[in-house]
């Protein structure tokens, strides 16, 4: 047997000088065949301990690679040779074949080192074909085998394998690419041209250690390799697998050869075998992975770092089939576990493109898409896997689909050079928040530990639940082996209880230029605690006189509110909503319009906020909320819509809500400068109501003008106007905006007017107090028609004028008193309803007084009111209008404290100022005058001699004024005289104005 070892390593020896010293064939020249593999040699294979295929799924096969270069066709002396020269090898391992870098310890030294290297290093064995000449076949020489060690890998290269032999150099390096599902690719550069290799055929052991220990020649099962040592004894050090086999079934798995050529090395001949067609046994395979999900922080509501960890226990035994591989893995967190919506602020997102799955580079995610960290252990590798968690971009506006929401993961072994990146979809519950993260199709590379952290502090991306307990979150894991199982883990908030049970709310509100009657933006503010309920409606109820200019401001239509869309014609402020929990909440700005009839409310307001938490747009939240207007309190107050919770998936909690109606010239002041208050509707989300109110009170009431004008009209013909008629009346009463509201305006009627009493006890002539209480005056009540302009709307108030019946209650018991007027005035959905009194001055005459007492404090443009004549008249005449149309006098009172006396003459058909007649008699002339009163009238002109009369009570006069002496010559004489009459009136009254006239007349002369 001895002699038989020495005899083999002899010719060993021998060949392997002669292969040194004879060189090896060239390459054929011109008509060489094509450069390529020769068929059918291309393999591989996973084989069992006695060579034959392994079906096994999660065995340690070994994994056997084989090819051949196809020779060129024999040359003149009958000779083959390849066609041209291998430089460069690749082979591409189907996904789930894979080495464990912890099986063997590494020889420390290069491929030409491998002769000396320890045999606990190897771990495979492989055989070239070498050409030499004569080569009268194809085929190519076998040498024996070379033992394969694993030698320091550079950085980022997985394993570096090596051999040597004669002068020839084979460095094979391994890395784990994502390429095809994250697959091993060896590559060899560079062939060395030493020796012309033909093909070579290497196996890598499933468990190194059964094959690489020492023999002597002739042991049992002993091999010798090319370089004169003996392997394959008994087992030295640690018994542990290198290969391991997928662990899914069923699938075919294919392999890749590809080759270069010196001559041409920018061709590549790549050929496809197949390495199984389904491997089998997947059920035999362990898959029992364990979940642990820990908050950094047990404060219920707060933002908090979360630990998420998935334990996938291995079995590593040479012996033992390796745990399925993780193929789809999702967790639910607990119900109130939810986004945190503070971790907006400064927040990027990861794009796919940054992200780079299935390419080999590293991410170029932003530092700010940043969200946590994580660690990989995997048995296979001496070092865990770190990086980071980042946000993806969003793909989708729906919370559920998982594409709103994408977590990005990148692990990396910068030794290794193996780099993992997943791409996972986080569903969020769009009526709870509840999140739902999935990762799935991961890669078949086992792994021991998979540790998450998001990031915790102020701007964590996660916020605990807001009730305290026990919290469970729950996984749901596939293997690629085909098995499914589920498990839970727990935890408990136990710190900050008691979150929304109160509920506490406080309000600040206010205009920013408290000056009466002036404009100013209003500003209101709405603040909860992190501990109260949360805020589900705000309504909010104005002072009396704190009101809007609505009228100039145009409405924004009803579709157009409820898609917000409302034309930037139509907005009168901003809004800024403050969402989530904790110190550092996000903060979204919006826009408030104006809008029409919603909800029964004449005016309405759409909050429109776009809901873009920094790179995410949730799309765009509407509220609406109807505004009601209390024209009778001058009071406006409106009650939001229900507000949203929840938006895109993610609990609000809202925080703080601020509405700033900030549109020039739109909010206004009051004129009254009593203390008031701005009163709240704070509704919760489980119903709890508050009512705060903040102190309301506008300043520099003194220096607001009361300065209202007045006109009237007594109406009718001359029947009307008459001895015994029955007159109407036309009034307009004017004032300019920034003017003090009237409380009460007093007009005492000339004294030509009086009260018809007969009218009044009329059947149905009074509308009862009751009716008129409840808007529903008989229309045989109705005595005229009234009309009001205010630039706190867009249309005029108009409406009926009835008769209602006069009572007060003294002691207890109802007085009648005179009739007074009730004015009924509706615009734009708002109603408004006026009441005047009516009573006699005690001094004599008695004049009728007529007085609109409580009147809201809001600004009046133009109020008209007209009572008819005739028929229904509720005013009667003892000697007609003109003899007593004497001055009307009216007193104001405003909302501001202030007072304002006038005077004026009504007018009336025919009983205008004016020169009636004019007669010559006797060297004088004689002027009728009309529309007068108490004062002085004089009369002047050329050819006149001034004439003055003081008038004590009268409607018309005549004054006579006496002609120059060279005017009667001129008569005398048969001459006509013209003159230009001057007559002037001066009222008695103060304020009452000069009223002038001229006329022509022309006298005839007599002989």
């Amino acid at each position: 047997m001895r002699a038989t070892t020495t005899s083999r390593f002899g010719r060993w020896r021998w060949l392997l000088a002669a292969l040194a010293t004879v060189g090896v064939a060239a390459p054929a020249s011109a008509g060489a065949a094509e450069f390529g593999f020769l068929p059918g040699s291309t393999a591989v294979e996973l084989l069992d301990g006695d060579g034959d295929p392994q079906s096994q799924a999660g065995s340690h096969p070994d994994l056997r690679v084989a090819f051949q270069v196809a020779p060129s066709d024999p040359d003149v002396n009958g000779n083959f040779v390849p066609s041209e020269s291998l430089k460069d090898v690749e082979v591409k391992i189907p996904p789930g074949i894979i080495g464990n870098l912890n099986a063997t310890p590494i020889c420390h030294g290069t491929a030409r080192d491998t002769t000396t290297c320890p045999l606990d290093t190897a771990v495979g064995e492989a055989n070239l074909l070498l050409a030499q000449t004569p080569m009268p076949s194809p085929g190519g020489l076998p040498l024996p085998p070379m033992l394969v060690h694993r030698l320091p890998a550079p950085k980022g290269v997985a394993a570096r394998l090596g051999f040597w032999i004669i002068n020839i150099s084979v460095v094979i390096d391994v890395r784990v690419t994502p390429d095809g599902g994250y697959r091993l690719v060896s590559n060899v550069d560079g062939v060395s041209t030493a020796s012309m290799i033909w093909g070579q055929s290497m196996t890598l052991w499933g468990v190194p250690a059964d094959h690489n220990g020492p023999a002597t020649a002739g042991a049992p099962g002993a091999r010798f390799t090319a370089m004169g040592r003996w392997y394959n004894g008994p087992v030295v050090g640690p018994r542990l697998p290198f290969m391991w086999a997928p662990t899914r079934c069923g699938v075919p798995l294919d392999a890749s050869i590809a080759i270069s050529s010196w001559q041409q090395p920018e061709r590549t001949v790549t050929e496809s075998t197949r390495v199984s067609d389904g491997l089998t046994g997947c059920e035999q395979l362990p898959f029992a992975p364990k979940l642990s999900v820990k908050p950094d922080s047990s404060v219920a509501g707060q933002p908090s770092g979360y630990a998420i960890d998935l334990e996938l226990p291995q079995q590593e035994g040479p012996d033992d089939l390796a745990t399925s591989q993780l193929q789809d893995a999702t967790v639910a967190l607990p119900e109130g576990v939810a986004i945190s919506p503070g971790r907006a602020r400064g927040l990027d997102v990861c794009t796919d493109e940054q992200l780079g799955e299935g390419q080999a580079g590293a991410e170029s995610c932003p530092s700010a898409s940043r969200i946590g960290e994580l660690r990989i252990d995997s048995p296979l590798l001496p070092d865990p896997l770190t990086g980071t968690v980042y946000m993806g971009q969003q793909r989708s506006q729906d919370p559920a689909s998982g594409e709103m929401y994408r977590m990005f993961m990148v692990a990396h072994d910068p030794e290794s050079g193996v780099r993992i990146k997943l791409r996972g979809q986080v569903k969020a519950d769009p009526r709870t928040g509840q999140l739902t993260t999935t990762f799935a199709d991961n890669p078949e590379l086992p792994f021991s530990k998979l540790s998450l952290r998001l990031d915790g502090g102020e701007r964590a991306a996660l916020v605990n639940p807001t009730t305290c307990g026990e919290q469970t979150a729950s996984l749901a894991a596939n293997a690629w082996a085909g098995a499914s199982t589920t498990d839970t883990s727990t935890f408990v908030i136990d710190q900050g209880c008691g979150v929304g049970v109160g509920f506490s709310p406080r309000l600040s509100a206010g205009t920013l230029n408290p000056l009466a009657r002036q404009f100013s933006p209003f500003a209101m503010t709405v603040e909860r605690g992190d501990r109260d309920q949360d805020l589900s409606r705000i309504g909010l109820e104005l002072p009396s006189g704190l009101l809007g200019a609505l009228g100039s401001v145009p409405l924004c239509g009803d579709a157009q509110a409820a898609a917000g869309a409302c034309h930037a014609s139509t907005r009168v402020g901003s809004v800024t909503v403050t969402a989530g929990t904790g110190a550092a909440p996000y903060a979204l700005d919006g826009q408030v319009f104006v809008g029409g009839p919603y909800r029964g409310a004449p005016f309405s307001l759409a909050f429109v906020v776009p809901a873009k938490a920094g790179p995410f747009d949730l799309g765009t939240v509407v509220v609406r909320a109807p505004l009601r207007v209390d024209a009778n309190a001058g009071r406006a107050a409106v009650m939001s819509d229900p507000l949203p919770t929840i938006v895109g998936g993610v609990p609000l909690h809202l925080q703080r809500v601020q509405v700033a109606l900030d549109r020039p010239r739109f909010m206004f002041n009051a004129t009254s400068c009593q203390p008031m208050r701005v009163t709240g509707a704070l509704i919760s989300n489980v119903g709890a109501a508050a009512h705060p109110s903040v102190h309301y009170q506008a300043q520099g009431c003194d220096r607001v003008p009361l300065r209202p004008k007045l006109k009237m009209e007594i109406t009718g013909g001359s029947k009307e106007l008459g001895k015994k008629g029955a007159p109407g009346i036309e009034a307009e009463l004017t004032q300019e905006f920034g003017e003090s509201g009237l409380r009460q305006v007093k007009v005492t009627l000339p004294p030509s007017l009086a009260l018809n009493t007969n009218n009044s006890n009329e059947e149905g002539a009074l509308c009862e107090p009751a009716q008129a209480a409840a808007r529903a005056c008989p229309e045989s009540s109705r005595i005229g028609w009234a009309e009001a302009e205010t630039p706190a709307l867009h249309e005029p108030l108009k409406g009926p004028v009835y008769f209602v019946r006069g009572e007060r209650t003294v002691n207890g018991r109802t007085v009648a008193t005179l009739p007074g007027l009730y004015v009924k005035l509706d615009g734009q959905g708002v109603p408004l309803d006026l009441r005047a009194t009516s009573s006699v001055t005690s001094k004599s005459p008695q004049l009728l007084e007529a007085t609109f007492s409580d009147i809201p404090d809001a600004p009046i443009k133009r109020f008209r009111l007209s009572l008819k004549s005739g028929k229904g008249s509720v005013l009667q005449t003892a000697n007609g209008v003109c003899p007593q149309r004497k001055t009307t006098r009216v007193s104001y009172e405003g909302h501001t404290g202030g007072e304002h006396v006038a005077q004026f003459k009504a007018t009336a058909p025919g009983c205008d100022f004016g020169i009636d007649s004019v007669t010559d008699t006797r060297g004088r002339v004689s002027v009728r005058v009309t529309g007068i009163g108490a004062g002085e009238v004089r009369l002047s002109g050329r050819r006149l001699v001034n004439a003055k009369r003081t008038i004590r009570a009268s409607d018309t006069a005549r004054i006579t004024a006496r002609l120059t002496r060279s005017s009667i010559r001129s008569l005398d004489r048969g001459s006509s005289v013209k003159l230009k009459l001057r007559v002037q009136y001066d009222p008695k009254d103060s304020d009452g104005k000069t009223e002038r006239v001229t006329k022509t007349v022309t006298l005839e002369g007599t002989r």
